[in-house]
């Protein structure tokens, strides 16, 4: 797909007429991805579909007429056989130009025998999708090896101290190239967001801080009869916010993270859709919408617990019986907390010494009152050698069972109050009302103030995530992550508009679009998430999701006046002069 639509691809567009002249370019490839042939057919139906959240993202049929008949014949020395793997591209006629241009639709391998030739109307049907099927069992991909493991580090067999972190991003690679034997990738790093240039401006220093940013978990094994794919979306799903795909050019197979499209330019504005629009669906599911994501992760296994556990001088002192050698990296020590903590307390075992207790998400010492008291909570030790000395951090992973919660809001303060058991008010929707009636200690806000979907419009509609892939989620902080990112599918993906064009060929998934509704007065950004190409009626169906920039984003990137230009008349006027200096305030975050 083209970078940029030029202006030759608009106008072909528009000069179309109902009864378009459309071909097919089917290029053969050989095992090794070399054209060994081109059939330029020409197109009488059938359709591309491409889902930006699906594991198969491209998927084909279409009905051709072959023009050398001698090539059609579905045995195995044909052009269009199981062996056979093509790349397709659809034809356009310029009649400027009186020329076809051809707009590539991607590589695809067949998913049916290779098609049915109707002899009688000289035509071919053919069923295919992209190269994913390739490795999730149904052309090739599955896997007669007894158990496949990969584990999380390797360790001295002596001392079992740990040599080295095996990275997730080589288990990628490594399964590619050795299980599937494929070498033309690019995978990106997935670890911790805290540790990606795209989220955190002091990446670099997080990374030298989390030596395992980056690293397996947890022991990974496979049994006889899954497939490649199965074991690549693992490794996809320890963190959140990941894709994986085959590119639609180079068949390149990319592991990257989602594109939010914050930065990105507008690749078709509203004029020239409304120019080719022939419907519009705006109807919104509902039952879909959610505002609130609870996730309960794993029940945190401890090294060490002690209740013998003091608090002084904002130190929380604690005995445990067989740790008196010294910290040792990676050991998770679970304590009873006999009170609250004020800011930034430290943590010392068996006099040891002293140690700073960190969030993991930020390394910033923790704030006052994170956490409560006659309350279990776990740490984890991390050291690591500094200019020559050790340096000893306990990291709060959480209470006994990891436990977090995102709230879509407005960031308006309700000025409504209700009573808690404790017999507290607590302000409706503020983050400690949560806190309370959802017995939830880490509650992030994500503030989108023109959502039609926060909990002041809504109403709190939460989705409870529990069990399953969730059970590998090893700390509050990381099921925060998962949390916002759940929460923003629920909340955005719902929001959606479904148009209906003429025939746009070169579009694609995660591209920014401006559109304006036919019940709206103004365009609003939207981001594709699936295009589905009828070459029979020469249309495309679009489906895609408003583009609300988060407001964090906002504030970092362009500022508190921009971040108030995001909110409308109508909901600025519902505040204060000092509710907003509030809103925009980064405390708030």
């Amino acid at each position: 797909m083209a970078d940029m639509i030029t202006q030759e691809d608009l106008l072909i567009v528009l000069q179309h007429s109902a009864d378009p002249h459309l071909r097919l370019k089917i290029e053969v490839l050989d095992s090794g991805q070399k054209i060994i042939d081109t059939l330029n057919c020409g197109l009488t139906g059938g359709s591309v579909s491409i889902s930006g959240e699906s594991d198969i993202r491209r998927t084909a049929s279409f009905v051709i007429q072959p023009t050398p008949k001698d090539k059609i014949k579905l045995t195995e020395n044909s052009l269009l056989w199981l062996n056979k793997d093509i790349r397709i591209s659809v034809g356009l006629y310029n009649a400027r130009t009186k020329q076809y241009k051809y707009y590539p639709l991607g590589y695809y391998v067949y998913t049916d025998t290779s098609g049915t030739y109707d002899a009688t109307a000289d035509s071919l049907s053919v069923n295919c999708a992209d190269f994913m099927k390739k490795l999730d069992g149904t052309k090739n991909g599955q896997l007669g090896t007894l158990i496949i493991s990969y584990p999380a580090y390797k360790e001295n067999e002596e001392t079992g101290e740990v040599i080295e972190y095996n990275i997730i991003r080589n288990a990628v690679i490594e399964t590619l190239e050795r299980l599937a034997h494929i070498t033309n990738h690019r995978i990106d790093d997935i670890g911790g967001y805290m540790a990606l240039p795209d989220y955190n401006e002091g990446w670099q220093q997080y990374r030298e801080n989390h030596e395992t940013w980056n690293a397996i978990p947890f022991d990974q094994e496979f049994s006889a009869g899954c497939s490649v794919l199965s074991i690549l979306t693992t490794f996809r799903d320890l963190y959140p916010n990941y894709e994986m795909f085959f590119d639609m050019e180079t068949n390149t197979f990319i592991c990257q993270l989602k594109p939010m499209c914050y930065e990105d330019d507008i690749y078709v504005d509203n004029n020239f859709l409304q120019r080719v629009l022939i419907s519009e669906n705006t109807s919104v599911d509902m039952t879909t919408v959610r505002n609130i994501c609870e996730v309960w992760g794993q029940v945190i296994d401890t090294d060490f617990y002690s209740e013998k556990c003091s608090y002084s001088n904002n130190t929380y002192s604690s005995t445990i019986s067989g740790y008196e050698e010294g910290y040792y990296n990676g050991d998770v020590i679970a304590l009873k907390i006999p009170s609250a903590n004020q800011a930034g307390p430290k943590l010392n075992i068996n006099g040891l010494s002293a140690i700073p207790i960190l969030n993991e998400a930020n390394e910033e010492p923790i704030k006052a009152n994170e956490l409560k008291a006659n309350e279990i909570y776990a740490f984890k030790i991390k050291k690591k050698r500094i200019d020559g000395q050790d340096v000893v951090r306990a990291y709060l992973l959480g209470q006994w069972q990891v436990h977090a919660m995102n709230v879509l809001t407005t960031g308006k303060k309700s000025g409504t109050f209700v009573t808690g058991s404790d017999g507290k008010e607590y302000e409706l929707y503020s983050k400690e009302y949560f806190q309370k009636f959802y017995n939830c200690e880490r509650v992030d806000m994500t503030i989108i103030a023109n959502s039609p979907f926060t909990v002041e419009k809504l109403g709190e509609i939460p989705d409870i995530k529990v069990s399953g892939e969730f059970e590998n989620i090893t700390s509050d902080d990381l099921a925060a992550d998962r949390a916002k990112w759940e929460n923003w599918k629920n909340c955005r993906l719902t929001d959606n508009i479904t148009i209906t064009t003429a025939l746009l060929p070169f579009l694609d998934v995660n591209k920014k679009v401006s559109y304006k509704r036919s019940d709206s007065d103004r365009e609003q950004q939207y981001i594709i998430s699936s295009i589905s190409h009828d070459f029979a009626g020469y249309t495309t169906t679009i489906t895609m999701y408003r583009f609300y920039p988060l407001y964090e984003t906002l504030l970092t990137e362009k500022g508190t006046h921009k971040v108030l230009c995001e909110f409308s008349h109508g909901v600025m006027g519902k505040y204060t002069h000092e509710e907003l200096a509030s809103t925009v305030s980064e405390d708030e975050l």
